[in-house]
């Protein structure tokens, strides 16, 4: 990486009448990569990429299908192409075409209405991730709303809460997730690395991610992989693939950590020195006897010693496997946890964070070279440039994401802040992506304003009452960082065409419904204005950025997160309340029910996630899908053929049900089915099946799904700390008649 910022051109020359211009997909993806569009007179011809090939010290940014997909989305079809309003029943697609004037005159006099009539609890933001760049992303909608004296949100990070939510209680309350781990330019210096729910390959956890994961494999660095699926990343570079049942990795992680404890191959001088809460003699002032984390796993605080027998009934690994590795972690130095979001995405998410975490801290390979903290992401963040300012919300009506369903199906009667009477969402898909899709879809009758932005009909818009038309990224201005912390970049995404049909920019569009109701200081500057502000700590040639489209910046001192709290911990402390790893949280033993979804110990503890049911014997999970972001690109047909969408599931289940492969199945529960063709395959864990994430729910005539949408199947349910459930659902697999 470089020492100092470098701006970098990455395209070829166009032809002749041809301009190139970059860009990279704003899309809530795990990369950030370029993208170059190819126009001809106002028109995007063709869709290249980074042309530089592959070295690790300046990587480029090769773009994945999706991002050469966009070409297809763009100029789809059924792009939304001018405001309207609906005039059928919800969800029926019946619309007509209105004015922009009329569409919003519409919305500002009902928002008026109903923040007089209900107060402004009752409007709920379900603005979501559809663009999550600099300026046109979170904080256009949240601008807005919190101008307009406020609104009910969603609080919680759909994918990452768990970790979110471990990280800070682990490592400190500014502790940030995407800068909690490490660089991939220390893969390479890693003996052993232990994928965990974690497939760069499938879900694209940074740009170059996978190729740094080759260098260390190439270098002699071992990989195993822990995940209910042999991943794509799994099959090409793990020399070991241990399968695990969905909802139950912490079991598994404390029963590692018990045979290292119990033979003694811990580091006990670096928990001396750097960790609270590991043995009886380091405990807080004031916890009880006994509440440590090692008289937990041996058994002398509950009487269960956490053996690797005690989670092999659990998690389905072998005992002599848990074992095995488990001695190998601690004694391969340095060794490196990877862990992924999908095994937080659970009933108990954060013990699975917090176990793993526990597990570095306790070989002392957290803040070392080679060595990781458990978390995924980078180890530093997004070199300074700034979001668009949202400010504060007026009104305190917070609700965790995946209660979404429930809190439309009961409002006040089920304790949440207000009956919802008005909905709007710009950039989000939430009926789509929030567990329980009927439970929601049927709860919006006491609704009485949708209001969507989209670029599509898609399945939350369908319910809308009115439809507004907003641009592409292609189609304005931005700036984009890589996700994830993997990389040191930021990309000037320059538009590229003008605005298609009716269509408007985010910002635009609040600007104008602003002014309707009121607020008079929601658009300060221009967008490039907004640009130059927002980059201006970062990037110290802003006209330069622009024009050649990437900006290279010098890469963290550490590579490795914590580094500093461990080579000097008395001046570098950690920003927990003791200024140590805590592997006894004293801000959860303070309040062990932070938000009011459950009872969080303050050692990483082993909770049942769910009840096994006769009727529902299969573990669901949701992983990513190589030819979406979430929901976005579902409706492209030449792009689905990058991963078609099935239901995975083992050979001895299917043999059991007289299910053969490529045959059409029902995956049924009690809040619904869907119907999509098998993958009998021996790649996925018996007793487990997997769909992947973001299929557009399509009703059949009966109601029930018909396109393979995961989230019919899953619980509007929170684990404590906030994070959805996708992967704690039961299920059962039948053939479809």
């Amino acid at each position: 990486m470089p020492d100092q910022t470098i701006y970098q051109q990455p395209r070829r020359a166009g032809r002749a009448g041809e301009t190139v211009v970059t860009s990279t997909c704003g899309h809530n993806c795990g990369g950030r990569c370029v993208v170059n569009a190819h126009v001809v007179d106002d028109r995007i011809v063709k869709i290249s990429t980074d042309p530089a090939r592959w070295q690790p010290e300046l990587p480029p940014l090769h773009a994945c299908g999706r991002g050469v997909g966009q070409i297809e989305r763009v100029y789809h079809p059924d792009r939304l192409k001018y405001p309207m309003r609906r005039v059928g029943p919800r969800n029926s697609g019946q619309f007509e075409r209105i004015s922009w004037d009329e569409a919003l005159g519409h919305v500002a006099a009902e928002l008026l209405r109903i923040r007089q009539t209900h107060g402004n609890a009752a409007i709920l933001d379900c603005s979501r991730s559809g663009n999550t760049s600099m300026l046109h992303g979170f904080g256009v909608p949240k601008r807005f709303f919190y101008k307009f004296g406020g609104c009910t949100e969603l609080w919680s990070n759909m994918s990452a809460e768990a970790e979110i939510f471990a990280v800070r209680m682990t490592f400190g309350a500014k502790a940030d997730y995407k800068s909690a781990g490490r660089e991939p330019t220390d893969y390479v210096n890693s003996k052993l690395i232990v994928m965990w729910g974690w497939s760069p390959a499938d879900g694209t956890f940074g740009t170059g991610t996978q190729q740094y994961l080759k260098e260390a494999k190439k270098k002699g660095v071992r990989i195993v992989c822990v995940d209910p699926r042999r991943t794509r990343t799994s099959a090409a570079l793990a020399e070991e693939h241990i399968f695990i049942k969905p909802s139950t990795d912490a079991a598994a992680l404390i029963a590692m950590a018990h045979v290292i404890v119990s033979e003694g191959l811990h580091d006990q001088a670096y928990c001396d020195r750097h960790v609270l809460g590991f043995d009886e003699a380091h405990l807080p002032d004031g916890a009880p006897a006994g509440a440590s984390y090692k008289s937990y796993l041996l058994g002398e605080s509950d009487g269960v010693p956490k053996t690797p027998e005690w989670a092999a009934a659990l998690c389905g690994v072998p005992a002599e496997t848990i074992r095995r590795l488990a001695i190998e972690f601690a004694t391969t130095k340095p060794a490196a946890l990877q862990c992924g979001y999908a095994p937080g995405r659970t009933a108990f998410g954060e013990q699975f964070h917090r176990a793993a975490y526990a597990l570095t801290a306790i070989t002392g390979n957290v803040g070392i070279v080679g060595g990781n903290s458990g978390v995924s992401n980078g180890a530093t963040g997004r070199a300074g440039i700034k979001s668009l300012p949202p400010g504060t919300n007026p009104i305190n009506a917070k609700v965790s994401t995946p209660l979404l369903a429930d809190l439309l199906a009961r409002g006040k009667s089920g304790g949440y802040p207000a009956d919802i009477k008005a909905i709007y969402s710009a950039g989000g898909d939430l009926f789509n992506q929030c567990p329980n899709a009927n439970k929601m879809a049927a709860s919006l009758d006491g609704v009485e304003l949708i209001v969507v932005q989209d670029h599509f009909m898609t399945p939350t818009a369908r319910h809308a009452d009115i439809v507004l038309p907003a641009t592409t990224f292609w189609e304005r201005n931005d700036v984009h960082t890589p996700w994830a912390g993997a990389g040191h970049y930021a990309i000037f995404m320059k538009q590229a065409i003008q605005p298609m049909y009716e269509c408007r920019n985010d910002m635009d569009i609040f600007a104008d419904l602003a002014a309707r109701v009121g607020i008079n200081d929601y658009a300060e500057k221009t967008e490039m204005e907004w640009l130059r502000e927002l980059t201006r700590d970062s990037v110290d040639d802003f006209d330069t950025f622009a024009k050649k489209g990437v900006a290279r910046f010098a890469a963290p001192k550490d590579e490795v997160a914590f580094a500093a709290q461990i080579r000097d911990p008395e001046s570098n402390r950690f920003t927990t309340p003791s200024g140590k790893i805590e592997i006894y949280s004293l801000a959860l033993a303070a309040n062990p029910n932070p938000y009011g979804l459950g009872h969080i110990p303050p050692i990483p503890t082993w909770i049942e996630p769910v009840k096994p049911e006769a009727r529902f014997p299969l573990m669901l999970c949701s992983p990513k899908s190589r030819a979406r972001t979430h929901s976005i690109h579902d409706n492209q047909p030449l792009l689905a053929r990058i991963d078609p969408d099935d239901v995975w599931m083992n050979t001895a289940d299917a043999n059991q049900r007289g299910i053969a492969n490529g045959e059409m199945v029902r995956v049924v529960n009690d809040r619904g089915s869907t119907v999509l063709p098998v993958k009998v395959t021996s790649r996925i864990a018996p007793g487990v099946v997997s769909i992947k994430e973001g299929a557009w729910v399509t009703p059949g005539s009966d109601g029930a799904d018909t396109n393979g949408c995961a989230n019919v199947l899953a619980e509007d349910r929170s684990a404590p700390c906030g994070a959805t459930t996708y992967n704690t659902n039961l299920v059962e697999v039948e053939r479809a008649v």
